[in-house]
């Protein structure tokens, strides 16, 4: 017996090409979603009004970004306004130049920061040390800060502009034989986000034992070049507005 299709000619009829079309657009729109959930709103400025901030953190949660990432005074106030059933993680940026903190005090910024409600804690790797070459120090203080940490993601900041290719190389193999599954290649306090080959050359030192935060995105294009470079999540001050234009992309 002929099929339907073939008795028609083989001619799409309205109703199946209106379906077909319209599999196309929910499959671009999973896909933009997928990627808006590896965004991260960066909102670490030293002086943020907390009105503004509590009208991104609603911004960001209808768009479906990851996470928010937010000075170590405003991780309390963030995690009363969001609840505990909100899928926005907060990530408490700590030690932002260049880890010069002594290992004490970071110990006491995390377990305050997971205490006040921080998902992420976020933290910049001890750089006098690293520069010294003295990777006892470092080594030391990692195991610490992962120990603080306890259950909870311990993110570590390895603000790779001020590194050389192997002081950055040796730094992300300390990273995963400390057991540490998460860095981030650069805070907000030195240069103006990640280089793309520095992206690369991490991602080949960690072989996939840890994944790669990179911040700087832009615009989508950055964003999906960051993705492609072995980045996993994104940071972005202008994430929500990143999240609208890839929807709006996908939408049509």
């Amino acid at each position: 017996m002929e099929s339907e299709h073939e008795q028609s000619g083989g001619v799409i009829s309205l109703q199946e090409r209106q379906e077909f079309e319209e599999f196309k657009r929910r499959k671009r729109v999973a896909e933009a979603r997928a990627v808006i959930s590896r965004l991260e709103l960066s909102a670490e400025q030293a002086v943020t009004e907390r009105a503004s901030l509590r009208r991104a953190l609603r911004e960001a949660e209808k768009c479906g970004i990851g996470g928010v990432s937010v000075t170590p005074c405003m991780v309390r106030p963030c995690a009363d306004f969001l609840g505990k059933s909100s899928s926005l993680k907060i990530v408490a940026a700590l030690s932002p130049w260049g880890g010069t903190d002594t290992t004490d005090v970071k110990v006491r910024q995390i377990r305050r920061a997971l205490r006040d409600g921080a998902a992420v804690a976020e933290i910049s790797a001890p750089l006098p040390a690293v520069k010294e070459g003295n990777w006892a120090y470092v080594k030391r203080e990692l195991k610490k800060l992962r120990r603080a940490a306890g259950k909870s993601l311990l993110r570590i900041n390895i603000e790779s502009p001020l590194l050389t290719p192997q002081e950055l190389a040796k730094l992300c193999s300390v990273v995963c034989e400390c057991g540490i599954t998460c860095v981030r290649m650069a805070g907000t306090a030195f240069g103006c986000g990640a280089d793309e080959e520095e992206v690369k050359a991490a991602h080949a030192a960690l072989k996939s034992r840890a994944v790669i935060k990179a911040d700087g995105a832009e615009n989508p294009g950055r964003i999906a070049t960051l993705l492609e470079c072995g980045a996993e999540l994104v940071g972005s001050a202008s994430a929500v507005e990143l999240a609208r234009a890839i929807l709006s992309v996908a939408e049509k």
